[in-house]
């Protein structure tokens, strides 16, 4: 699911709509003057965005067989939210890397558990000071394809007289 979601996600981030939404991020007035509707596309990056939350809710229930409100606490959101923060806000392969190094955290630092917390702040006080955007905060999944692709073409080009 993880890798059907992540394809559909960067498809339409590379599609009208998907820069219509970079454009408002970076400047809602200089979007609506070029006559983006950002009302209806706000509305919209709503709709995916609590979509695709939904669906995890759904996927995570389903892994765990039973859920409470108790299992999200204060700290589930703090880790949560570290994992986008490590890995790059605005990143996909970021948020993956990032979720993919805490959760193999905890079980690395099985033997120092009551330290966990501070390695979790140590770990983002050295990232913020010496990459304030995440490990991959400039790298996006369409980026990385772009790139690729334009690798082929040079190998292509370059055993193709």
């Amino acid at each position: 699911m993880v890798i059907v979601i992540v394809y559909l996600n960067s498809k339409l981030l590379n599609s009208r709509i998907g820069k219509a939404w970079y454009s408002i991020r970076e400047n809602e007035i200089a979007a609506e003057a070029c006559g983006v509707d950002t009302t209806r596309l706000k509305v919209m990056a709503f709709t995916v965005g609590s979509f695709l939350g939904g669906l995890g809710g759904g996927l995570y229930a389903h892994y765990m067989f039973f859920i409470r409100p108790q299992d999200f606490a204060f700290m589930k959101s703090i880790e949560l939210l570290n994992m986008v923060v490590l890995g790059g806000m605005g990143s996909i392969p970021g948020t993956i890397i990032g979720a993919t190094i805490l959760t193999l955290a905890p079980e690395l630092l099985r033997v120092v558990a009551e330290y966990r917390m501070l390695f979790y702040g140590a770990l983002l006080v050295i990232l913020m000071i010496f990459r304030p955007n995440g490990l991959l905060g400039d790298v996006r999944v369409y980026d990385i394809r772009k790139r690729w692709g334009r690798k082929e073409v040079q190998a292509n080009a370059d055993t193709n007289p």
